[in-house]
């Protein structure tokens, strides 16, 4: 005879106890499971004791930082960023005027032979702005051709010269006043 179990059991029988042996199974893997998860809780709780208590302090640190900056210093706060927008908006109206020293290089920058500079001369005004040129030119030639280069500059609207000056023909003292562009 070969060793092989034989069930005896009528097959309605048979399939109650398969039945019944799945349904202990299922019991098993749920108390499994729910043991897991509970252990899992017991090992997360201090964890989560200490996010809370974190959370915790930095909402009271917020709001003590939000109770200090809105006291008495708010007002200086404001006062102090209006004065500094305002130092703001002029020094973007100066940062699009053109500068001095760029003027003074353009008139530096210019030829003029027969022509010795004594002084620049600079002068703000509310619409127009001036550049006074002194000097001597050796002859009027030189001198008109200088006064013509200075018309002619970037930024230049107008170079005027008196016409008295003319009236010497060598060693001319003049004094030339650019216009400049606002």
């Amino acid at each position: 005879m070969h060793n092989r179990f034989t069930n005896l059991l009528p097959p309605s029988r048979r399939h109650l106890l398969v039945r019944e042996y799945y349904f202990r199974l299922g019991v098993v893997t749920i108390i499994l499971a729910a043991s897991l998860i509970g252990v899992a809780a017991l090992l997360l709780m201090p964890t989560y004791v200490y996010l809370a208590g974190s959370a915790k302090e930095k909402e009271t640190r917020l709001a003590h930082i939000t109770a200090s900056l809105a006291s008495a210093d708010e007002v200086a706060i404001s006062a102090r960023l209006t004065a500094l927008a305002n130092d703001a908006a002029a020094l973007i109206a100066l940062s699009k005027k053109p500068s001095v020293s760029a003027s003074l290089r353009s008139v530096l920058g210019i030829s003029r032979p027969g022509i010795a500079l004594s002084g620049l001369t600079y002068t703000p005004e509310a619409k127009s702005r001036t550049l006074l040129v002194t000097g001597t030119a050796a002859t009027r030639d030189a001198l008109r051709a200088y006064q013509i280069a200075l018309e002619d500059m970037p930024g230049a609207i107008s170079a005027t010269l008196p016409v008295s000056v003319y009236a010497k023909d060598t060693d001319i003292g003049f004094t030339i006043t650019i216009t400049l562009a606002p």
